[in-house]
């Protein structure tokens, strides 16, 4: 039994929706072989015990049959983003400007009338048209906003500028920008498994200031898998920019599937100084990192 817990910390799915978190095991399509990394250095990590989903408490459950009408299973789910949402808000200090109500997220900005309005949809028996939001990151300094958008076995990221109320919906998770928030980069999968890299680059001669991909590494969808070798750990994946022109992409996995350590495989992604193309760096390539 699956269970979806008010701590929306760990991103969890409603309805059917796929669902990110800490698991017991990935299935055989979960790990993927030794892409070339950009790196040698042998790193591990300490990673939290795999814990069975249905273990958490106070929760909402999966299977809406199990409610007495599909608006008791409505009145829960909602019910419980409302309350991480909201929360969420009030730490960020945006709680008179971000709000939800039961399936609907509301953002207001300076000179429009009217919020902007991200609305859940929730419907018995279609799973794979439900889709709903949740608050994901604030940036202060650049007063940006990012809400997930949690799809039918995948996700999105929608980021918003509160200064202006101009958003755009990015098909990717775990979004990091380069210092000068011209270049962002993002994950992209689909059934618990990251498939591409995609890197967007803010477009100068558009006055919305909207992002264009101009770079997506597909390798990792194109390789083969093998469980019996790596299982990703997939909450623990990070991206960092070492400058606005490089960027370190990081995997973790476990040997065997209730390890609780982890080894790091390292990507390097880095652009050319004279053309601006992106690529991956390989391994006898100077990096300088």
């Amino acid at each position: 039994m699956i269970a979806i817990s008010h701590c929306i910390k760990t991103v969890l799915t409603v309805a059917g929706l796929f669902i990110l978190t800490t698991i017991a095991s990935l299935d055989a399509q979960a790990a993927p072989l030794a892409l070339e990394p950009s790196t040698n250095e042998e790193v591990w990590i300490k990673v939290p015990s795999p814990v069975a989903i249905d273990w958490y408490e106070d929760s909402c459950r999966y299977d809406h049959t199990e409610y007495r009408t599909f608006k008791d299973y409505e009145n829960c789910i909602f019910k419980s983003l409302a309350q991480a949402d909201n929360l969420q808000s009030r730490k960020w200090g945006l709680s008179d400007r971000v709000i939800r109500e039961k399936d609907t997220i509301y953002i207001n900005t300076p000179n429009h009338k009217q919020p902007l309005v991200f609305k859940d949809y929730l419907e018995p028996f279609e799973e794979e048209y439900r889709a709903h939001y949740q608050l994901q990151d604030y940036d202060k300094s650049h007063h940006l906003l990012q809400l997930l958008r949690t799809m039918y076995e995948t996700q999105a990221t929608v980021i918003v500028d509160l200064n202006t109320g101009r958003w755009q919906e990015l098909y990717a998770t775990n979004l990091k920008f380069s210092s000068d928030m011209n270049q962002v980069v993002g994950f992209n999968g689909r059934q618990g498994v990251t498939r591409d890299i995609i890197i967007w680059e803010r477009q100068k001669a558009d006055n919305d200031g909207r992002y264009a991909t101009i770079f997506a590494s597909n390798e990792l969808y194109e390789q083969d898998y093998d469980n019996d070798k790596k299982h990703e750990v997939y909450e623990a994946r990070d991206i960092s920019w070492t400058s606005d022109n490089k960027v370190n992409v990081d995997f973790y996995y476990r040997v065997n599937p209730t390890d609780t350590v982890a080894f790091r495989v390292r990507y390097i992604y880095a652009a050319d100084n004279k053309e601006g193309k992106w690529q991956r760096v390989l391994p006898d390539v100077n990096t300088n990192d």
